[in-house]
Order: structure tokens, then sequence, then C-alpha cells
């Protein structure tokens, strides 16, 4: 099974979900997701949660798992980061596409808006719900610093979620790494 796709399937099961919940959600056939879930059951992944009707649910054996490297090709890093970040890339753009036809703008022609650095937006502007932002910022920190951050980015996703009825799927995509980025 491909590393990232089995991230993803795994992700289904933070809560109890049938292997058809997550073959609907993923937007893949049925029955390859369920031969994947037994796989990934076999394999002490998942673990039966209980059933709904006749159908069983599983969850994740755990959140975080440690993957040996002999399972993952991490010689290239592409091999694993490059899907992820196409997928990424792509929902990003239908996002802002559905943005600017939900606010009434022409596919073409409007302007774009990049904050770069410690500019920070105008939050006086009505962007309408759910706009799509992206905010890069290079800074210098410590290697304490750096947990901390990634630590506080997490507490703040975890702190988020919520059951309201108005509430919409919403992705967040935080990166950090060593460096900077050189965009040519």
């Amino acid at each position: 099974m491909d590393f990232v796709y089995g991230a993803r399937l795994l992700e289904q099961f933070l809560t109890p979900a049938t292997a058809s919940h997550a073959a609907h959600a993923l937007n893949e056939p049925a029955n390859r997701v369920t031969y994947h879930v037994r796989k990934l059951r076999d394999c002490g992944l998942l673990r039966v949660a209980g059933h709904h009707g006749k159908r069983v649910q599983y969850v994740a054996a755990a959140r975080t798992f440690h993957v040996p490297r002999t399972l993952v090709q991490l010689d290239e890093p592409l091999t694993v980061i490059g899907p992820a970040m196409r997928e990424i890339t792509a929902a990003y753009a239908h996002a802002i596409l559905d943005w600017q036809a939900r606010q009434g703008h022409p596919a073409t022609g409007d302007d774009l808006t990049i904050h770069l650095g410690r500019c920070a937006p105008d939050t006086r502007t009505d962007t309408g719900a759910f706009a799509p932002a992206m905010r890069m910022r290079t800074v210098q920190l410590s290697p304490q610093q750096y947990r901390a951050a990634q630590d506080a980015l997490n507490d703040i996703l975890d702190r988020l979620e919520t059951d309201e009825t108005e509430a919409c799927t919403s992705t967040f995509v935080l990166m950090t790494f060593r460096g900077q980025l050189h965009l040519n």
C-alpha cells in the first residue's frame, strides 16, 4: 500500500467508522478500501470498535505510528512527499476557485493578495466565510523555540475541533523545516 494512501486511510479511523464510510470520504472504490482495512486490521493498526448494524466499525490503534525505515522509501523524500504536496496544491487551488465563485468573482482578472513577513492581513476586509489563506514567513528560532512553535500550532488545531452544525471541514497544512524557502 502506498504510504500516503495508508496514512490517509488510517486518518479516517481516528473515530470509529466503517470501511464504507472511509471509502466514501476518500472517494475510493469500496472493495479497495475494504481490502486495505482488513490488511490494516490484520497488522494491528486498526482494531474493531463496535458495530453499526451489520457493519463493523474500526478505530485506529494509535494516533502516532513509527514506521520502520525499511518499509518506506525515505531515501528519496519525493516518493513520500511529492504525491501529498501535489494533492495539497490541487486542493488549495480548488478551494480558491470555489471561494471566488461564492464571492461572485469571475474566474480570471481578480487581484491576488499575498502577505509577506510581518505584514498582517487586513482583518477589516470581509472575505466571506472560509476564505483560503496562505501565510509564509521565515524566522530565526532556537531548537527549543522550533519545537515549542510546532507544539503550539498543534494545540491550536486540537482546540479548534467542533461539532457545531454550521461548521465546515477545513484543512490546515502546517509545514516547518530548517532553512529558507527559495522561489526562483
